[in-house]
Parts: C-alpha cells; structure tokens; sequence
C-alpha cells in the first residue's frame, strides 16, 4: 500500500467525521502521516475553527513527542499539542467543586486513604509531578487520568463541553495509553456533539513496553487503518522483522537497500560480557564503530556494569522503587546538584565562559572583577582533582568550603540529617542513602553524567523508541531483570504476558536499525529457543 493510500483513508474518516486508527509498524512514517492528517484540517477547517473558537487536539506520550510534533505543525495556534495528562488537566481543572467532590470519593478507593475529616474548607485542587497529597489538594499522573474518566462519567454535559472545543482528537502512541484515557475518549467524546467529535488513533500495539499501557484496542466506533511501509530499515532488517511479526508484513521502502544482519550466539566462548567482546571485535572488523553504531542494553543495570556507575545505581535503586529514574531524570537533590557540578567542569574544560558564568550565576559566585576569574580558576583546577581520585563525599565536603557552586537548601537538609538521631524510618532510609552515596567514587558520577547526557554510544532499550541509528547492537542478558526473558519468549516457555511484553521489548529494538542489526546473546539458549532464533536471523549471518 502506497504512503498517499494509507492519508487517503485517514482523511476518507476525516470527511465523514468517523473515529479511526492507523496501526503502523516500527519505520512506517506513523508521524509524518498523523502530522499531514493536521496539516488536512488545520487547510479544510481553520475559517471555521476560527470563527467558533475551537481547537484541534493531538495528545502526546512525552514531551519530547510533543515537541516533534509541535515543530512540525510550525506552533500553529490552533493545534492545542499536549501529554495526555497536560490535556486532561486542561479540561477538568476549572471545575474545582466537583473536581473535589471526585477527590473525596477517589480518596476512598486507595489502599491507604488520606484523613481529609478536619480539612476545614477545600483545598484547590492542582496537577503536580511532585506526588499526590490529597489534603493540599496536591494531585499527580494516576489522579489526573482517574479523575478526568470520573468526572465525564458522572457529568455527561462535560463530555460536550470538550467536544465543542476540540472536534479533532488525534492521539499520538496509542498503544502507551492508559485503558482508562481511552475509555474516555472512545466511550464518551468520539462522536459526540452536534458535530461528532472525530478521535483519530496512531500507533503500533507491538510497540507497546510500558505496563500501564493499553496496548491492543479494538473499538466499535474506530475504523482500523493499516501501514506496510517501513522507510527506516534495509530489506535484511525488515526480513527479521517480520519473522518476528508474520501478522504485520512490512515492506523496505526507503532508501537504505544495503544491510547486514548478525546473530551472536557464541557457544564455544564463556558465557557474559566475553560474548560481547567477541561479537564487538568481529564487528569493528566489518567497520561498526562507536560512532555509528548504538549499543542497547535490557536494563540500566547492564549499562551501568559496563560504563562503571553500578553502586551508584545500586544505592538509587535501595532508596525508593523509583530511585533509578529519578538518578536518570535528575528528580533527586544530590545527583541534581552534581551533575551542576560536572556541567560547571565541562564549562572550564571547553572555555565556553558564557556558560560558566551562567552556572555559577545560578549560586552566590560572582565574577566582577579578574581577581574572581583567578579565584575560581584555582578552585575548579582544585575540584577537578578531587573529581578523578575521590569520593562523592570529598567533592561535597570541598564545595561546601570552597564555595564555588553554592549548595541547594534541600541538599543541605539531607546533608544536615545524616547524622541526626531523631530520624523515622523514612528519614533514616534516607540518612543512610546520603552516608552510602558520600563514600562512593566521584568517577561514577562522571560516568552516569555522560550515560545521561547522551555522551556514550549506549541506551537501555526502553530509552531509545521512537528512534533511529545507523547500526544497533542488542545486547541480551535474562538475568538482569525478570519482568523479561528473550529466551523463554523464543522457546515459548514463557507466561502469555511476559512473552508478549518480551518479543514487544525486542522488537523495538531491533527495529532501531537503519543500516545492520546484530544480536548478541550473552548465555546459552535453550535448545528451542536458539532454533527459534537461527530461524529469525537465517538470512544473515550466524556466528555459533
């Protein structure tokens, strides 16, 4: 099916004002179509939209989708592009009374209910990524989905109301979305309104990785549209690709018609990292590099093994369920403040002095005079040696003298509790993550900082969907986390679920690939599962 074909019966939809959704594999142009079905409308509507003040809507997974899109389009004023929770938000935040009526009720359902009894008068109600704090009427990502479905459920004139702003729903990675935003939409705003309200979906339910994702969706109101494009991909990486996925044939049309494929099982080598080296080395021969090839690895864990911040990692991950993302998002005080640091020294290293001087600007440092550019001249050069033979607890006890980047007060609050003895359970838990983090070696925050900073030719595999690389290399080890196993999914050993989240995770990544793919698995396979394997990559090269 050619590109135009597939636009064609999006707009067909469009035109009747009829709810779709266009199921597109991995290189398919999913974007480029969804952003020339706005282009349609915002051309065939924009006197009218105009005139009645209304919008068109396209939810976002992430921001940096958000982003994508909203380049494209030009920033166009009438396109309202959003994170499904920015939208919901959007629609529901102005009515506050019944916003808590739905908080009180909400409140009731969790495992552990908040006393909001001696609240003498409502709080308002606000969306924050700080966490959920009912009684400072504080909501985060769950309570926004939850409460948006709540409120169009009970309040049918509300689903009206959102329709008659935004006729045109698109929804951008349909498969990520929460079964309860769906709902939402499907159940209550597509077609509704005097003109029906028109929700078009675009994704690939093979792609779906996260767990609160909805994946699969089948509706009676939705027309399935489907892509066999793959314009990223060269034919030997589409062949493995749809082995991988017989029910979606894809087709290599871009311009890449050169590839290679490899699959490393190396039997006869020592199971771990030494299957890498030898995978690594006998690509470098046929002209992988760092430069042009991705690494992708199951887990931060592999990655942090191989980039040397694993008890950096580690001590994140004893802190909190959610400690290793927020090392990676930089949420916490202390790798927030260091990666200043490392920002500040990379400032000094590559004499780019507007940026020094915005950083230490952000602090109490001034630089007025050249007496201060000595100063602090001499304190990074001493910093810097600090930086390569000490600990974490040597940098923060130099700055904290030195002054150079001043310390946060949240920071200095932890630093301040880590000795203290009056400390409950949560605060001891966290004493002891500052205690445990000063003694680490600072080389581990240099070495996340550049993992984070993209510096490093190596991602986790969830890190990089939605993107693309002349050569990728994944990397298989089932040891590393147990919400996968690549090898029983390939045996078909495995729990239907774990399977499916399995040969989803796999086949994102592999559908990386530009140019070559090669898969190296780091233990050996069960008999059932190498044959499986081999029949996927049969067309390539197999090194046993």
């Amino acid at each position: 099916m050619a590109r135009v074909d597939t636009l064609e019966a999006v707009i067909e939809e469009l035109e009747a004002r009829r709810s779709f959704l266009v199921e597109a594999g991995a290189g398919a142009g999913k974007t480029t179509t969804l952003v020339k079905a706005l282009q349609f409308l915002l051309n065939r509507h924009r006197a009218q939209l105009e005139a009645n003040g209304r919008r068109i809507a396209c939810i976002t997974y992430t921001n940096v989708a958000k982003r994508k899109i909203i380049e494209r389009i030009s920033a166009d004023p009438l396109m309202a592009v959003g994170t499904i929770h920015e939208f919901l938000w959007s629609v529901i935040q102005r009515y506050q009374r019944e916003l808590w009526e739905h908080v009180l009720a909400y409140n009731e359902t969790l495992k552990k209910p908040e006393d909001l009894s001696e609240l003498t008068a409502p709080p308002v109600v606000e969306y924050s990524d700080r966490g959920r704090k009912l009684s400072e009427g504080r909501i985060s990502h769950d309570e926004v989905i939850a409460l948006s479905l709540r409120l169009v459920e009970a309040h049918p004139k509300l689903a009206r109301i959102i329709v008659s702003r935004f006729p045109f729903i698109f929804v951008d990675e349909y498969q990520d979305t929460s079964p309860k935003t769906l709902k939402l939409l499907l159940d209550h705003l597509a077609g509704t309104g005097r003109e029906a309200c028109v929700v078009g979906l675009f994704g690939d339910s093979m792609q779906k990785i996260y767990p609160s994702g909805v994946g699969t969706v089948t509706h009676p109101k939705l027309k399935p549209i489907t892509k066999h494009e793959n314009y990223r991909c060269s034919p030997p990486v589409v062949e493995v690709l749809n082995k991988m996925r017989p029910e979606l044939i894809q087709k290599a049309v871009g311009e890449r018609q050169q590839g290679e494929v490899y699959l490393f099982l190396n039997a006869s080598t020592a199971a771990g990292p030494q299957r890498l080296e030898v995978a690594l080395t006998a690509l470098a021969e046929r002209g992988w590099t760092q430069e042009n090839t991705k690494y992708l690895m199951l887990t931060h864990r592999g990655i942090a093994g191989t980039l040397a911040y694993p008890n950096l990692l580690e001590q994140y991950r004893r802190v909190s369920r959610y400690g290793p993302d927020d090392l990676m998002a930089r949420n916490e005080p202390y790798i927030q403040y260091l990666t200043r640091i490392e920002a500040l020294c990379a400032a000094y290293h590559n004499n780019d002095f507007a940026e020094l001087t915005s950083l230490l600007g952000q602090g109490r440092t001034r630089i007025t005079k050249h007496s201060h550019k000595r100063s602090i001249s001499q304190a990074i050069r001493t910093l810097n040696t600090v930086r390569e033979t000490g600990t974490i607890g040597d940098v923060l006890d130099l700055m904290a003298d030195g002054h150079v980047l001043a310390m946060p007060g949240k920071l200095k609050e932890l630093e301040r509790r880590r000795n203290a003895t009056d400390l409950d359970e949560r605060g001891q838990r966290r004493a002891d993550f500052s205690n445990g983090l000063r003694e680490l070696s600072y080389q581990e925050v240099i070495s996340v900082t550049r993992f984070i900073d993209e510096q490093t030719p190596f991602s986790t595999q969830h890190g990089v969907k939605g993107d693309e690389f002349e050569n990728v290399v994944v990397v298989t080890d089932d040891r590393l986390w147990n919400m996968y196993s690549i090898s029983k999914m390939l045996a078909g050993t495995d729990s239907a679920d774990r399977s499916q989240r399995s040969r989803n995770l796999f086949y994102v990544s592999c559908s990386r690939a530009q140019h070559g793919l090669a898969v190296v698995f780091l233990d050996d396979l069960p008999e059932e599962a190498e044959a499986t394997a081999r029949g996927w990559f049969s067309s390539g090269v197999i090194h046993p």
